[in-house]
Order: C-alpha cells, then structure tokens, then sequence
C-alpha cells in the first residue's frame, strides 16, 4: 500500500476519517452508494424474474398450441378409424369440447399479441368447421340412411364415398391447422430466442451486480462498521434471492433445451455472412436442434458453426436460400416446401422462417409420412372408385343386382340394376318386403317370405329360385344369394339377385332334347332288336335254301341261272354282314363291360391268329414291338385292330404284297397338335401305316362316317362301316382317330388313347 500512496497522503487521510464531520459524510456517502446498489440490485432481480416469467408464459403458449395441434390430428385419426373400421364413437365430439377449452386457454396466453390473437381466431374458425363436419357424420352415418334415395343407389356410394369426401374435408382442415400451428410455433420461437437473449444479459448483470453490492458492502463496512452490520442482513437477503432466481433461469434453460430435443422439428438460427459490399453471400449456423441428427444424418455439433451453402448446397437451387434472405431483409415470415436427398433416401421437407434479433430462425418438418399418406389415400380413393366402376359393369353384364336387406322391418338398399332386373327405373319405388313381394309370382310369395326366417347365425347363406313380374318382359326366373351378417345389431342378409331366365329357357330346351333322345334311343333299341332277331331270320331261311340247292345239284343249272345264283348267293352274305355291322356299331356305347389292362402286342397276336389264312393268301407282313398296355375293353381293342389290318390289306396295290407297320409313342397332351377332349396328361400315339392304294386328302374325315365309301362294292367289297366302328371303339375308350394319306402313297392311322 506504501508503494501507492505517500505517507503525507495517508496521514491527511486518517484524518479526515477521524474527524466527526469526515465520517458523516462518508457515512452519507456510504448510505446513498448502499441505496443505490441495492436499487440497482433489486431492479436487476426483478428483470430476472420478470425474463423467467417471460419463458415460462412462451413455454406455456407452446404447449399449448401443441396441444391444440393434436387434437385436431385426433379428430382426423378417429374420423379415419371410423371410415375403415365401421365403429361407432363419440370420442370426436368430446375432443372438439376440450378443443375449445385449449382455444380459450390460449386466446387468453395470446391476449398481448395480436398477430397470435389473429390466428386463435382462425383456429376457431377451424373448430366450428370440424365440429360441423363431425355433427354431418352423426346425420348421415344413422340408420335413417336406409330411407334416402341417393343411397339406395349403389352400396359403394353409401359406405364409401361419402364418408371419405367427408374425411378428405376433415383432412384439409386438420391440415391448415397445422400450417397456423407451424406459424404460430415459429413465432413463440422467435420470442423465445430474443428472451433468451434477454436472460443471457440479464444472467451476466446479475453476478456483477451482485459482485457490487458484496464490495459496496465491505467498502461500507471499512468506512462504518456500523453502517454496514445494520444492511448485513437485507444485503444477505438480496444475494439469496439473487441465487433463487438464477436457479430457477438455469432449471428453464434445461427445460427450454429438453423441449428442442424432444421436438421432431428442426429448429435452427442462422446469421448472414456478409462480403465486402454488406451483400448476404451465405447463412453460418449459431444453433440446431438434435432433430436434424434424425432428418439429415449428419451430427449436430458438425453442423453448428458451419456454412449453410457448404453443408446443404441444394437450398440454393430449390429457393430456399432466396427466402432466407428474403425474410431477413423484409423481415416477413417465409414457407418453403422442396424435396431433399439424405442418406439415399427423398424427403419432404417444409421450412418456416422468421426474423430475429440478429439473424433469422427456420423451423423444418419432416412431411414425408404426410405425403405418403396423402398418396395412400389418393391411390386409396382411385382403387374405390374404380372397383365401383367395375362393380357396376359386372352387374350390367352378368345381369346381377346387390341388396342389403334388413330382416327386422323389411326395409332394403339395392344397387340400380336390382331395379332394371325389375324392368323399372332405378329409384323409382321404396324397396320393402311389401313393395317388393307385388313383383313376386304368386306361388314364390312363400319362398321369399323363407328370407325373414334366415337362420340367425353369422356367414350362414341363403340360396332361393324364385319368378317375377315384370312390364316388359314378363315372368323372369331369379336366383337370389344371400349371407346373413349384422350392421349395428340388426339382422341383416347381403347378397346378389341374377337373372336366370335364359337358363332356364335352356334347360327346358335341354330336358325337350333329352326326351327326344330318349324317344330315338328307344326307336333305335326296337330297330336293333328288328335287326338281330326279324331281319336275319329270312336271310337265314334264304341262306339254307341256297345250300339245299346246292346240295341237290348246281351243276344241272343253266350258266344263266347259275350266275343269277350266285349274285343271290353274295347278296345274301353282304346282307348278313351289313347286319351284324350296324348291330355291332349301335351296341357299342351300351357297352358296360369294366376296363382292364389289355397288351397292344397280345391283342395283335391274337388278330394275326384270326387273319392268317387272309394274310397267308395276300403274303402281308405285319412289323411291330415295343408296344404299350393300356386301359380298354379286350375283345373291343382287338376288333379295333382287326378291322384296321383288314382294311389295310383290303385296300392294297395290285401286284404288291401289303406291309403294315404297328408303332407306338408317348406325348404330353400339349404336344398333340389334334383337336379333341384332352382329360389325360399323357396320350399313347399308335400309327398303323401301310403301303396300300391311300386316298385323296379332302377324304381323311368322310371315312369315318357310316357308309361312306370311296370305290364301289364292285372294286373293293365291303359295307362301309368297319372305320366307323373304329371311330367308336377309339371315342370309348376315351381317345381319338384320324387318318393321313395320299393316293398311291399308302394310309396311315393314327389312334390317341389314354396313357394312365
């Protein structure tokens, strides 16, 4: 202390200190610097508490407002649930009375702004609209319903339509609610980033302020020991209010960056980086929330500090960087909605921006689920749409008409071709069961009727035939089929209404057909037993008076007479054969003899066997091996292979010995290029080709009819049925026949039949 002051100095001092007058004035002095401190300390604390107050009113109209925001996303989530899942509810109306508590509570939080006290009015205007909305679903969703026109027009229109236009205006209310919501956030937000500001001050004065009253304490305490033990207690009081309030500021500082990390908006502050002309070149970030970790991927602490134009080049392209600049030289909020790339991945983004003390503050929100969601409903809406269309169509064409029928009072919803079904205009009369049963065939009044009494148990179905009156076309026959369900605790049948009048008519044509072939197969039986019994008796008699004759002496007959003889004698024979052909033709589909495994190759020995003496004369070779077993009827599959050797040796070349080769192969009924019934997956391919005389093309088909010919009996003997009867022994047995050749080319024929 030496060092500073000279002795003469401290002694003038001490004695001024000791004299009486001195010390009034110092004490003077000391009290009116102590007043002042201490005023200057109190207004400090009281700007503390007034800047406290201040962030808890801002956090208290953020609350607030978001609490309002969610109830207006409920109103819209019920209303959805309610469209998709059919329940009933009041939670809608119940949420729209605590909306208007929330409105109320923050118009009175809002009462010092009046931009905010703007928007808490158009939020109301915003609630009566839902709230309508709401009572309009109430109206329309009653069972009053069942009595409006317009929904008797189609069950889509009724339960889908409606309900989701309806939703859709829910939806776009909820939607500018939250866009109010978003402003109204961005400017609590500016507020709260200037009082922060403010409590940073007013944070800082504080300690110094208390800083000086602890010196003007012991400066007062050094001048007047008494002065200063009288203010000890108020001065201990300040300092403990002092330490209560910066308590309290820190605790709403973490409680203020609680609410930025709980928010799934990112809340960023950005300040221009200015070039040498004071033009914005680029934003530098002061503050982001941890959100942004969420939204973008990149870390928080790297991004703070940071060039926006480094980090994020795209707002400059997609306008964003041009409102930033906008609003901090206007001043006027700015809304920005783009699409970002982060991580692989597009995002829709929407940006607010607000000016504020120093630099701007810009609230982003992630609407990339609101915008898959808003797709869903549209692609939602299309598919709706289009499945009624569709709907209608098919009704139209396949002649079917819907019903939703109530059980308990008769009452009905049907779709418009119930009512062309009917033969009238859509609409054009209630349908009931009274209204409905003066359509009804009198004596189908008691199957309708069968309807009321459906059985009370859910998914059981109803089927009932029954005939209409109709104005123009008279009595139709309908098939109606129904499901009994429940719709609020009703008893409820749901189903379709065809008209089957066609097919009836067929029917009846049908069953007329069938008593016709019933008739003809009776005729044909009598013609049979004709054929077996009547005819042959003569040609029996004929035949033994021949051989009598014979017998007697043809050799004493004149030539003439002789030759006469003998075309008596060959007619009678063709005669006798003709016979048994056709019998054996007709008998084949009254054949009920069981299928059992026959030997393709056995069944050709036994052919040779029976042939031997005509293929011994004709000097025929027959080649085949290898040759499969398959499903049939024994005797049936040799006389099948009878009469095809036969004709092959019948129809041979002048001079030429006949060769016949049997072969056999198996296909897939996808590779049999043929038309015919394929029921089996695999098919036996037997071909007997020969070298004999062959036919022209255009005859492969006609050789199969009965009694078609290609020579006459004179050329070539025969009846003309031996193919037809290979035609029907093939069709038996489930398979197909055809024929290949060309004239002096050889025949082929070629047999499909089953291979399981």
């Amino acid at each position: 202390m030496a060092s500073v002051f000279s002795r003469d100095t401290i002694k003038k001092l001490k004695s001024h200190i000791a004299s009486t007058k001195t010390y009034i004035i110092l004490l003077v002095l000391a009290i009116m610097l102590l007043l002042y401190t201490v005023t200057v300390g109190y207004k400090q604390v009281n700007r503390l508490h007034k800047t406290g107050d201040l962030v808890s009113h801002t956090l208290e109209v953020q609350r607030t407002i978001i609490e309002l925001s969610n109830k207006f996303l409920e109103v819209e989530a019920i209303q959805l649930k309610k469209l998709f899942q059919e329940e009933e509810s009041n939670l809608s109306a119940i949420i729209v009375t605590e909306m208007s508590q929330s409105l109320d509570r923050l118009k009175t939080l809002t009462d010092d702004n009046e931009a905010q006290q703007e928007r808490v009015k158009a939020l109301e205007l915003l609630r009566d609209r839902i709230k309508n909305e709401i009572d309009t679903t109430s109206v329309v969703d009653s069972s009053n319903v069942v009595d409006s026109l317009v929904a008797k027009d189609s069950i889509v229109i009724n339960f889908s339509e409606i309900p989701y236009i309806r939703n859709q205006r829910i939806s776009k209310i909820v939607a500018e609610s939250q866009g109010i919501k978003d402003r109204m956030l961005s400017e609590e937000n500016y507020l709260m980033i200037a009082r922060k500001e403010e409590y940073t001050s007013q944070s800082f004065l504080t300690p110094m302020s208390s800083l000086l009253v602890a010196l003007t304490a012991l400066s007062i305490f050094l001048i007047g020991f008494i002065s200063i033990y009288k203010q000890k207690g108020e001065i201990e009081e300040v300092n403990s209010q002092v330490f209560i309030q910066n308590k309290k500021l820190q605790e709403t500082e973490e409680f203020l960056k609680g609410v930025y990390k709980s928010s799934n908006n990112v809340i960023s502050h950005f300040e221009p980086i200015l070039d040498a002309e004071n033009d914005i070149i680029d934003f530098q970030f002061k503050y982001t929330s941890n959100a942004i970790e969420k939204v973008t991927g990149s870390e928080q602490d790297d991004i703070i500090g940071g060039s926006l134009l480094e980090i994020y080049p795209m707002v400059l392209d997609n306008g964003l960087f041009a409102l930033m600049k906008d609003c901090f030289l206007s001043g006027n909020t700015q809304e920005h909605e783009s699409i970002y790339t982060f991580e692989g991945q597009n995002k829709y983004i929407y940006n607010t921006i607000v000016k504020s003390a120093n630099g701007i503050t810009n609230t982003a929100w992630d609407t990339t689920k609101v915008k898959e969601a808003e797709k869903n409903l549209q692609k939602l809406n299309e598919d709706l749409s289009l499945q009624n269309t569709i709907f209608k169509e098919a009704e139209n064409v396949a002649g079917v008409g819907s019903f939703i029928w109530y059980l308990d009072d008769g009452s009905a919803i049907v779709s418009d071709n119930f009512y062309r079904i009917l033969g009238v205009e859509p609409n054009s009369f209630e349908v009931t069961f009274n209204n409905y049963k003066e359509f009804v065939h009198p004596e189908d009044v008691t199957v309708l009727e069968s309807l009321k009494g459906h059985e009370k148990k859910k998914g059981a179905s109803t089927v009932l035939a029954y005939r209409v009156f109709t104005k123009e076309n008279g009595v139709k026959h309908l098939d109606l089929k129904g499901r009994y369900i429940e719709i609020d605790n009703r008893p409820v049948s749901v189903g379709i209404v065809q008209d089957i009048t066609s097919r009836v008519e067929k029917d009846r044509a049908l069953i007329d057909s069938y008593e016709k072939l019933k008739l003809s197969n009776e005729e044909l039986e009598s013609f049979n037993r004709v054929a077996s019994h009547d005819l042959q008796e003569p040609l029996r008699k004929i035949q033994m008076f021949i051989s009598r004759i014979e017998d007697e002496g043809e050799e004493s007959m004149p030539d003439g007479i002789q030759k006469y003889f003998a075309k008596i004698k060959s007619g009678t024979f063709r005669m006798r054969e003709l016979i048994q052909n056709l019998l054996s033709y007709s008998r084949i589909d009254k054949l009920n003899t069981k299928f059992e495994d026959v030997s393709l190759g056995e069944a050709l020995g036994k052919v040779e066997e029976e042939l031997s003496q005509l293929i011994k004369d004709t000097n025929t070779v027959i080649s085949y091996e290898n040759l499969p077993i398959i499903l049939g009827i024994p005797f049936k599959i040799e006389q099948l292979c009878t009469n095809l050797i036969s004709n092959s040796i019948k129809y041979r070349k002048s001079g030429v010995a006949p060769q016949i080769s049997v072969t056999s192969k198996k296909l897939r009924s996808a590779q049999i290029a043929e038309n015919f019934s394929k029921n089996a997956a695999y098919y036996y391919q037997i071909s007997f080709i020969d070298n004999g005389i062959g036919f022209e093309p255009e005859f492969a088909t006609n050789i199969f009819e009965v009694f078609q010919r290609l020579h006459s009996k004179t050329e070539y003997s025969g009846t003309g049925i031996g193919l037809s009867i290979c035609k029907k022994i093939v069709e038996k047995h489930n398979g197909h026949i055809h024929a290949i050749g060309k004239k002096d080319k050889g025949s082929t024929f070629v047999i499909y039949l089953p291979a399981n």
